[in-house]
């Protein structure tokens, strides 16, 4: 199973991941690979550990990507939304004669656009509809905006130490 993280466009989602101590804290045990068309993939054992790495990386994927999205084994591609129903075993694994979906296209500039099929639940939508346009370090628009030292003071609200710690 992969996680697939799809950034915003402009961002480069794989270098904005590496300039945080914090996302390399939280990805350390795995092997991010930055794809062709400038989405980030992360490799995972179950659907558990997809759903909790997603979870753990909640503040950057707010700030940074369009989509998340989850690819199983077979080569199916879900939505964060029915991976968790899945989870809560709500719904079974969908195979390819899923009802519901919606088309997910990949825009880079210079290159054909790549088109996905993502399963989902009834009635869910992408957050847009518009092309998903992403960057590599070698473009002027990849930068995020944060100066190293910056990007790194960020705190997430959400956050409290463990007591016992």
């Amino acid at each position: 199973m992969q996680v697939i993280f799809i950034p915003k466009p402009g961002i480069d989602l794989y270098r904005t991941l590496l300039l945080s101590e914090t996302s390399r804290m939280i990805l350390r045990f795995y092997s991010p690979r930055r794809r062709d068309d400038g989405c980030v993939e992360v490799p995972v054992a179950t659907l558990g550990s997809a759903l909790s790495l997603a979870s753990e990386l909640r503040w950057y994927i707010r700030r940074y990507t369009s989509v998340t999205l989850f690819k199983t084994r077979d080569g199916i591609v879900i939505s964060k939304n029915l991976a968790k129903e899945i989870y809560e075993r709500s719904l079974p694994y969908p195979g390819e004669d899923w009802p519901y979906s919606y088309t997910c296209s990949i825009h880079q500039p210079g290159k054909p656009d790549q088109q996905l099929v993502i399963l989902c639940l009834e009635g869910e939508r992408p957050e847009s509809s518009r092309k998903h346009q992403t960057a590599t370090s070698d473009t002027p628009e990849a930068d995020t905006g944060f100066e190293d030292s910056e990007f790194d003071s960020q705190k997430d609200p959400e956050f409290k130490p463990d007591p016992e710690s």
